[in-house]
């Protein structure tokens, strides 16, 4: 089984419908029938972009820490690898801009190998190849994407490991 990063554009009405009873994300990232969730998977891609984006494992100051492992916890919840967090529509906006400033280009060129592996930087096999480059460069560009139509349509969105 392996760790990917999403992200779920939500309405202002789901949020609060989420904050008010967190079971409701499940339902939100997970759903029975065949809708399929608005959701951007990141893969495996996650953990590396974050680090890039924020030279940290885990941490990161806002607006970039909020991208991928940012947000308020969501209490008692657990979205398979830990626990569901949010973005408002205002830290989704300054994210949102605060992406726009760092091309793909720019991230990887933050790539060092011995850094991402004393990082233990999941999945920890990450050499740096053009492959991987290709890789985390599509990836990030979709979470870009994501971010800026979420911030256009005014939207939150939740975080979460799956």
């Amino acid at each position: 089984m392996s760790m990917t990063g999403n992200c779920l554009m939500l309405s202002e009405a789901q949020l609060a419908a989420v904050i008010e009873d967190p079971e409701k994300a499940i339902a939100l990232a997970y759903p029975e029938d065949d809708q399929l969730p608005r959701a951007l998977d990141l893969d495996k891609s996650w953990h590396l972009v974050h680090f890039l984006l924020n030279g940290e494992t885990w941490g990161g100051e806002p607006p970039l820490g909020n991208v991928i492992l940012g947000g308020t916890e969501l209490a008692e919840t657990d979205a398979g690898y830990g626990p569901f967090r949010y973005l408002v529509a205002s830290e989704v906006r300054d994210s949102s801009l605060a992406l726009a400033q760092v091309s793909a280009d720019d991230l990887w060129r933050g790539f060092d190998r011995q850094k991402v592996r004393d990082a233990e930087i999941y999945p920890e096999a990450w050499v740096g190849d053009e492959t991987e480059r290709r890789y985390i460069r599509q990836n990030y560009e979709a979470l870009r994407e994501y971010f800026a139509e979420a911030a256009k349509q005014g939207a939150a969105m939740l975080l979460y490991i799956s």
